[in-house]
């Protein structure tokens, strides 16, 4: 079984056919930890926007509030 912490292939080429559970483990809480890290920066760039701005990023005043009061933790 192939390990793949990555959705794209390409970023799997490291992947081992056979890899310990261990290595599974390591392997998506890396994944996990990423995604948060994009998470808390995006949130935190979306709060240094212009108000004005948000009609051309298609986004309403309610709901750049409710995404940037979400913990990084929450999708």
């Amino acid at each position: 079984m192939t390990a793949l912490a990555f959705d794209h292939p390409a970023l799997n080429a490291h992947a081992v056919p056979s890899a310990s559970p261990v290595a599974v483990a390591l392997i998506a809480a890396g994944s996990i930890l990423a995604k948060w890290e994009t998470r808390a920066r995006t949130r935190a760039d979306l709060r240094r926007v212009d108000p004005e701005l948000y009609q051309d990023i298609g986004l309403t005043t309610a709901e750049v509030l409710i995404e940037t009061a979400k913990p990084f933790w929450r999708a």
